[in-house]
């Protein structure tokens, strides 16, 4: 069985941007056109980044953390390549972000699970928040 390994994503090579590009675009986070120049932002801007590599390094895994840095974030982007998921990698992808969290002292995780994944977040201790809603704004919804 071909090893896996998760570790923190500080910055990424082109070669890592368009793997993560192919991922996003995978799992329905961006139009194909949308390019990939945004995401070295988004990994800068994050409290935490982390992927999923192959043995010869190829970025199959990818998740975030937005957040304060002091006591709360939210987990977003969590994705597994297609044809390497049920591998057991996204709750190791899980476990490497709620345990570097855990050091940091967050202590309040939140997230928004996709349809049809809600049951993998609960085998992971997360639970319905309940009378909230999610909601969300998009700028193509403002009035400009």
């Amino acid at each position: 069985m071909e090893e896996f390994t998760v570790s923190k994503i500080t910055a990424l090579t082109l070669q890592q941007r368009q793997e993560l590009l192919h991922l996003f675009v995978d799992a329905d986070f961006v139009l194909p056109d949308e390019g990939s120049d945004w995401l070295d932002s988004a990994i800068r801007g994050s409290l935490l980044a982390a992927g999923v590599f192959t043995a010869s390094g190829e970025l199959i895994g990818f998740a975030r953390a937005l957040g304060d840095g002091v006591s709360d974030c939210y987990i977003q982007d969590v994705t597994i390549r297609r044809d390497f998921r049920q591998l057991g990698l996204g709750s190791k992808l899980m476990d490497f972000m709620l345990t570097a969290l855990a050091e940091q002292n967050i202590d309040w995780v939140g997230l928004i699970a996709t349809p049809g994944k809600a049951d993998f977040y609960r085998q992971l201790g997360f639970e319905v928040l309940e009378n909230h809603t999610p909601m969300i704004l998009k700028r193509s919804s403002v009035q400009q």
